[in-house]
């Protein structure tokens, strides 16, 4: 139960976790032409031939304040997070899954720019489009700004909820009011504070171009690791960095991996002290039944009989206590997995079951081992 509870509660890179996105991208340098459309490649210097293997690929680019890493990976408070702004089209193309957002009775109290979209409350918009809400005034009043969070990032590093506001410094005397609407499932994205563009040019004119990049591969010819070759090669001015964003994912993940390790660690250590227990339990079962065996291997039982018979008793009990213990597992990790939607490694799990198994079936061979050498005659004469 407890290898399996604790092993399934460890997180795996998942499509949804990278939006559906093969790599994640910065640039040093803001650039001011869209690497993901045949114009903007060219503007950018790529020759037709690259024009050509590029076809298909979609990049998202996100306009970029800079600020604290809100991360995991980040010791430190952060107070004032780097600040991301969403194109319109991140919302057709990404697969990214939200945990939570604004509720729909919230709608109806709210003055949004999608217009009769919100003036029924019982309509539901998607989570990238409530960064267009208009949230109403601040006390200074100024708009409030809706943003979207990691889900980590919000409870563990800025400690906030859907509807909860962080004070941003814009460069405006007090700074201004940013509103969680949408949180985000352990996504790629951990870290930062997403915006929408039309928000983020409001609030930052000064920066220009882009510094952020999604970019998945599709139906071009290239595999991500020459895309990624390609891209920072062709845009190397721009100090331009692609890795891959499941890797990327993966190690945000690893804090919370490297905290279940810890504990599987001692299961590990209480697994090693059961199967000496099993072992010893077992052979003391044979020791104390020996007068009952030489008995039955007197009335005509081969030896090879009774050790299998003892085998199949263990392997009984063996297979009855795992079972019990994964169904119980699966009974608390089940709605874990379906509601978070979690990267749960079976695989892992499958083989963390299989070494207890063959461990346990070792432990029965080695007691069925006892019943072939006891001697017949002293265990004859004890009974």
């Amino acid at each position: 139960f407890l290898i399996l509870a604790m092993s399934a509660f460890r997180m795996a890179p998942t499509d949804r976790g990278v939006g559906g996105f093969d790599l994640l991208a910065t640039a040093d340098v803001p650039v001011l032409y869209d690497p993901g459309t045949h114009k903007g490649r060219r503007e950018l210097g790529f020759s037709d031939e690259e024009n050509e293997k590029l076809a298909g690929v979609d990049v998202v680019g996100f306009r970029v304040h800079d600020g604290d890493d809100a991360s995991c990976l980040n010791l430190y408070q952060p107070t004032q997070p780097r600040i991301l702004g969403a194109p319109p089209s991140l919302a057709d193309v990404s697969r990214f899954t939200w945990a939570s957002q604004l509720e729909e009775s919230q709608y109806a109290v709210i003055e949004g720019s999608k217009g009769d979209e919100l003036s029924d409350p019982a309509a539901r918009i998607s989570g990238w489009e409530l960064l267009e809400l208009h949230l109403g005034l601040d006390n200074n009043r100024r708009p409030i700004v809706p943003m979207a969070l990691d889900r980590n990032t919000a409870t563990y590093s800025l400690k906030l909820g859907i509807g909860d506001d962080l004070n941003v410094n814009t460069g405006a005397p007090g700074g201004r009011n940013f509103q969680v609407v949408g949180l985000l499932a352990d996504s790629v994205l951990q870290g930062d504070v997403i915006i929408s563009e039309e928000n983020f040019r409001q609030l930052f004119p000064d920066e220009a171009g882009r510094r952020f990049f999604l970019i998945r591969a599709g139906n071009s010819q290239l595999s991500p690791v020459e895309l990624a070759t390609l891209l920072e090669t062709q845009l190397e001015d721009y100090g331009f960095d692609a890795v891959d964003s499941r890797e990327r994912l993966g190690e945000l993940l690893a804090v919370q991996n490297t905290y279940l390790s810890t504990f599987q660690s001692l299961g590990a250590l209480g697994l090693l002290l059961g199967v000496v227990g099993l072992a010893v339990v077992q052979l003391r079962s044979v020791l104390e039944r020996r007068g009952e065996l030489a008995l039955m291997q007197a009335a005509g039982f081969r030896r090879r009989r009774l050790a299998a018979m003892v085998l199949a008793e263990n392997l009984v009990l063996l297979v009855g206590g795992l079972g019990i213990g994964c169904l119980a597992a699966l009974a608390v990790v089940l709605p874990h997995a379906i509601v978070e939607q979690a990267g749960t490694p079976w695989a892992t799990l499958a083989v963390m079951l299989a070494i207890v198994g063959v461990t346990g079936i070792v432990a029965g061979w080695l007691a069925s081992r006892v019943v072939l050498r006891a001697p017949l005659l002293p265990a004859l004469r004890g009974e």
